[in-house]
C-alpha cells in the first residue's frame, strides 16, 4: 500500500511542482519585461556610477569604511539567534517541537539570510580569516529551508480534493520525515552556534 501510494504521491507532487514552476517562470518573464523593472535597473546603474559616498568614507579603504556595517550585520545575527528556541532544538529529533513547527520556520529562515549577510561582511573585512562556523551554520540552515519547503509541499499536496487514502498516507509519511530533517538541521545549527567560547564576540571576529 505504501509503495503504491508513494508512486501516486510522487506523480502528484511532480504535477503540482511543475505547474508552480511554470507559473513562476511566466511571472518572472513578465516582470523582467515590465517598465517598472527597467526603471529599477536604470536607477541601480545610475547609483553604481554616482554612489553618494560620505566624504570621510570615500577616502578610506573599503574594509575600514564598511567596518561599522559589518559589526551591525554580526549584531543583527546574534540578536536573531537569541530569539530562536535553541533549548527546544537541543535534541536532533524533538517531537515536542514538531507539534508547533510551522510557526517557527520563518524566524529560522530569517537567521539563514542574516548568516549569509554576516559571511559577506566577513569576506570584505577579513577575507583571510574566514570563520568556518558561519559556513557550517549556513549549510545547516540551507538544509533546514529545503526540508521545510519539502514538508510544506507534501502538506499542500495532501490537501488535494478526493485524494486516495494510500496517496494521502504516503504524503503524510513524507511530511513527517521532512519535519524530522527540519529538527535535525536546527539541532545541527544550535551545536555550531553554541560551540563558540563565551569570551569571544559573536561570530566574525574582525581586526
Amino acid at each position: 500500500v505504501l509503495s503504491a501510494g508513494a508512486a501516486r504521491a510522487g506523480a502528484l507532487l511532480d504535477r503540482q511542482l511543475t505547474l508552480a514552476r511554470t507559473r513562476a517562470h511566466s511571472a518572472a518573464l513578465q516582470a523582467l519585461g515590465s517598465s517598472r523593472f527597467h526603471a529599477v535597473a536604470d536607477s541601480v546603474a545610475v547609483l553604481a556610477s554616482e554612489a553618494p559616498l560620505a566624504h570621510a568614507a570615500a577616502e578610506l579603504p573599503a574594509a575600514d569604511a564598511l567596518l561599522p556595517l559589518a559589526d551591525q550585520a554580526h549584531r543583527r545575527l546574534a540578536e536573531a539567534v537569541a530569539a530562536l528556541p535553541l533549548a527546544r532544538a537541543g535534541h536532533p529529533y524533538n517531537a515536542e517541537a514538531l507539534a508547533v513547527d510551522h510557526r517557527q520556520d520563518a524566524p529560522w529562515h530569517q537567521v539563514r539570510l542574516l548568516v549569509r549577510l554576516a559571511r559577506y561582511a566577513q569576506e570584505v573585512i577579513a577575507p583571510e580569516s574566514a570563520d568556518l562556523r558561519l559556513a557550517d551554520a549556513a549549510r545547516a540552515l540551507d538544509s533546514h529551508r529545503a526540508a521545510a519547503e519539502a514538508a510544506a509541499a507534501a502538506a499542500a499536496a495532501a490537501r488535494t480534493p478526493r485524494i486516495a487514502p494510500a496517496t494521502a498516507y504516503a504524503l503524510g509519511v513524507l511530511h513527517a520525515d521532512q519535519r524530522h530533517h527540519v529538527e535535525a538541521a536546527r539541532f545541527a545549527f544550535g551545536r555550531v552556534w553554541l560551540s563558540r567560547s563565551p569570551e569571544r564576540p559573536a561570530w566574525g571576529d574582525v581586526p
